[in-house]
């Protein structure tokens, strides 16, 4: 499961779940990004963001983190590390984790025709997200050689982006992300605004 996780939340260890406890996969690899190409607003430093990846996980059992996008140096994509873990790992069969959001933003990667060669993509609805409109998404990608899952998992109505707007405004993070993520995010300060900051 690929992603900023900036930060990690409740939602991403519930999909991570689900995975396993579906039988879609025998582990989960979680891989926060370095240096992604789509973000950059906001962003906290990337051993914060492996950090608090570390502590979610702890006694989490089939999950575990991969270090490869937070070493590398550059611009940081996809289609790369697919690369690299399937020569590091010539005996896995790879599924890559996204939303059903990721999806139709899919054409928009580098070499969108190479990473569906290299993995299956398992995908998974988020809320807003239509399944309809999701399934032909998958069916026309499918025509151009893709395997495609829809996982089964519960939607949870959380966002990192949302959680960071929570932290600014001092509100409770309770029940959205980990205790332990929590109190990493109050000790080293972060997501916090400048106004915030000042205090």
């Amino acid at each position: 499961m690929g992603g900023s996780f900036n930060p990690i939340h409740c939602g991403h260890l519930n999909l991570g779940r689900a995975c396993l406890s579906g039988g879609y996969a025998e582990s989960v690899l979680f891989l926060p990004s370095g240096n992604p190409p789509h973000k950059r607003q906001g962003l906290a430093d990337k051993r914060d963001r492996l950090r608090m990846v570390e502590l979610a996980l702890s006694g989490e059992a089939g999950m575990g983190v991969c270090r490869e996008e937070i070493e590398r140096e550059g611009v940081i994509y996809t289609v790369d590390t697919l690369r690299i873990l399937r020569e590091r790992m010539p005996g896995c069969a790879f599924l890559y984790m996204i939303g059903a959001d990721s999806l139709r933003q899919l054409h928009t990667w580098k070499q969108p025709e190479n990473i569906i060669r290299q993995c299956t993509l398992l995908v998974a609805m988020r809320p807003g997200e239509d399944r309809e409109s999701t399934m032909e998404t998958a069916r026309r990608w499918r025509l151009r050689g893709a395997e495609i899952e829809l996982m089964d998992a519960p939607l949870m109505d959380v966002s990192s982006t949302g959680i960071r707007d929570r932290i600014a405004h001092g509100q409770s993070l309770d029940g959205l992300v980990p205790g332990c993520v929590e109190a990493y995010i109050r000790e080293k300060g972060l997501y916090l605004t400048d106004e915030e900051d000042a205090r």
